[in-house]
């Protein structure tokens, strides 16, 4: 008895694609799926310039708030250098970058800021964790896209305040 004709389904996915044509030529025993992209890419809010400049000093002042609380630490005894500044991407979203480095810390004070650091965040309504490696660091998110990072250096700790990203709209005069 011969077996059922077998009608033939729709070109392989795989092939399409030069990274997964080599894996499936090489390395036919292994299943290949091809997952359809389901949810569309997300929107981000547009501002205009006054807005943006808005956002930047809301940013500022978080940053100011923070540096508050950890600055009072015994630990806290070197300077403060403070820069802010707008990027943009390869879709034109732009997302405000504030940064703090507090040092040159004696020996050891870095770690003690880098708790500090998680005990304000907390404080301040934010979501933190460490993040595993070979460096302490943790991140943090806050309610409306605003993230958080400190990182430990040799003498010194960083602290970067990020915006979640936004388009640049035409402001309009009445």
């Amino acid at each position: 008895m011969t077996p059922p004709a077998i009608e033939p389904g729709a070109p392989d996915p795989a092939l399409a694609d030069p990274m997964l044509r080599v894996l499936r030529e090489q390395h036919p025993e292994v299943d290949v799926v091809v997952l359809p992209q389901t949810a569309p890419a997300p929107t981000v809010a547009e501002l205009t310039p006054s807005q943006r400049l808005a956002l930047a000093g809301d940013v500022d002042a978080s940053l100011d708030g923070l540096l508050a609380r950890i600055t009072a630490s015994p630990a806290a005894s070197g300077p403060v250098r403070r820069d802010g500044s707008w990027h943009t991407d390869e879709w034109d979203q732009t997302w405000f970058e504030a940064y703090a480095v507090v040092g040159p810390l004696a020996e050891g004070d870095n770690m003690t800021l880098l708790r500090a650091t998680a005990a304000a965040l907390v404080g301040l309504g934010w979501q933190v964790r460490p993040v595993p490696g070979d460096r302490p660091r943790l991140v943090g998110r806050r309610r409306g896209g605003l993230e958080a990072s400190a990182t430990v250096r040799p003498d010194s700790l960083v602290l970067t305040l990020r915006t979640a990203k936004v388009r640049t709209a035409e402001e309009t005069t009445p």
